[in-house]
């Protein structure tokens, strides 16, 4: 159009000009006008524009084409990977609720708020409904009986004990399981009792001739009493000693006691102090009659105990008459009350009663076995002292610990758990 512009324009006439009369000449402006030639060139380079342009936007567009149909493949095989995923990921989450709702613990989640936002069927047996939604402070409340003798564990209302152990999941909640233990509970209880009336069967003999000891001595110091011929100072003696072998079987036979009933109510609530000025009246005895000395140490008096005081005494007036027996006369004891830091995050103090000798020390074949029946140092010894003191620690919730050194002595601590314990400012 522009070539055809062109040439019209050049086809005009110069416009003509007024001029004035006068006689000269007239001149005509000369017009160039286009050959047929250049007028064809113009066509043929516009023709070939247009082609070079209509070939490299049709090459454009077969590669756009190439292109969308390359992205439309990807994308069909992303979507086909994603539904694979996806699928697997049902498949994953089904089998996972399956295993939730088989297993014999209670699983609980929790959100961010605190509310449950799943639990599966043994949950719901151990805690009852309505779960889903609850807030778990408030299920705590329905459903939970904490009782003193718990330990590491939690009473439901029903009667029955569960283990609680819980994980993060970071800002987003919590997973808490739930145990069932009620069963493991009894299971050991009865085997515990069922091993310890067997234990006692085997030691009757040796126990028979313990007790037979101390009361042939009895009988003889009470026949001579009987004898007109005896001064008061003679009769004074004679019934001290009929009272210290008369306590000794009494002693025995309360061991026995304690070691076959194996659980204890824990019916006394006193402080540490309490404990340290009983235990020093009992050892009264034992320590003017051998002549020996005992050192206390106490950090932790204003604490206050739960313990069956009877017991616990007894247990540890065994240990003091270990530590005097070993040395035999003139013994050094170092008995110390402490709290002891707990080694792990989730651990809390715990009390720490230790009695401690200068003696020779136990020989390290006999270390490891010590506190089970006939295990014992002593020629006529049956082993029943320690067995004892690892009932009274089993029964308070805590753990007996015996170290020695040869040529240095014994120490022998008895642990009771945090658990049990409160300032007295709480009592």
């Amino acid at each position: 159009m522009q070539i055809l512009q062109t040439a019209n324009a050049s086809l005009k006439l110069v416009p003509p000009v007024a001029v004035e009369p006068v006689a000269i000449a007239i001149e005509t402006l000369p017009v160039s006008a286009p050959t047929a030639g250049d007028k064809g060139k113009d066509l043929k380079n516009a023709f070939d524009m247009f082609n070079e342009m209509s070939q490299q936007l049709t090459d454009s567009y077969f590669l756009l084409e190439n292109r969308v149909a390359e992205l439309n493949q990807e994308l069909s095989t992303v979507a086909t990977q994603r539904m694979q995923e996806l699928a697997e990921k049902e498949k994953i989450a089904n089998r996972l609720e399956n295993l939730l709702n088989f297993l014999p613990g209670g699983v609980v989640v929790l959100d961010s708020s605190g509310r449950i936002s799943e639990c599966n069927p043994a949950a719901i047996d151990l805690l009852g409904e309505p779960l889903q939604g609850e807030l778990w402070r408030d299920v705590i409340l329905r459903s939970f009986a904490p009782r003193k003798d718990d330990g590491h564990e939690v009473s439901l209302h029903d009667g029955r004990r569960i283990s609680i152990s819980t994980r993060n999941q970071g800002e987003d909640g919590q997973i808490i399981l739930l145990t069932d233990q009620t069963e493991t509970r009894r299971l050991q209880s009865q085997l515990s009792r069922h091993e310890r009336l067997s234990a006692m069967g085997k030691m009757m003999s040796a126990l028979a001739h313990q007790i037979r000891t101390p009361l042939s001595a009895a009988m003889l110091y009470a026949g001579h009493l009987c004898s007109n011929k005896l001064d008061d100072v003679k009769r004074q003696q004679f019934s001290e000693k009929i009272c210290n072998r008369l306590n000794n079987i009494e002693r025995q036979v309360q061991d026995m006691l304690v070691f076959a009933k194996g659980e204890l109510p824990l019916k006394d609530v006193i402080t540490v102090n309490e404990l340290q000025i009983a235990l020093a009246e009992a050892m009264e005895v034992p320590l003017m009659t051998t002549n020996s000395l005992a050192l206390w140490h106490n950090d932790c008096g204003e604490h206050v105990i739960e313990c069956n005081r009877e017991a616990l005494i007894g247990a540890l007036l065994n240990l003091v008459n270990n530590a005097i027996q070993a040395v035999e006369r003139h013994a050094k004891l170092r008995i110390t009350f402490t709290l002891t830091q707990p080694k792990k995050q989730n651990e809390h103090p715990q009390l720490m009663i230790a009695v401690c000798d200068f003696g020779p020390g136990i020989p390290a074949e006999l270390l490891p076995n010590l506190g089970e029946l006939f295990v014992t140092t002593k020629a006529q010894g049956t082993g029943l002292g320690l067995a004892v003191v690892k009932a009274v620690a089993h029964a308070h919730h805590g753990n007996f610990n015996l170290q020695s050194t040869h040529g240095q002595g014994t120490c022998a601590s008895l642990f009771m758990p945090f658990a049990l314990l409160e300032k007295s400012s709480n009592r």
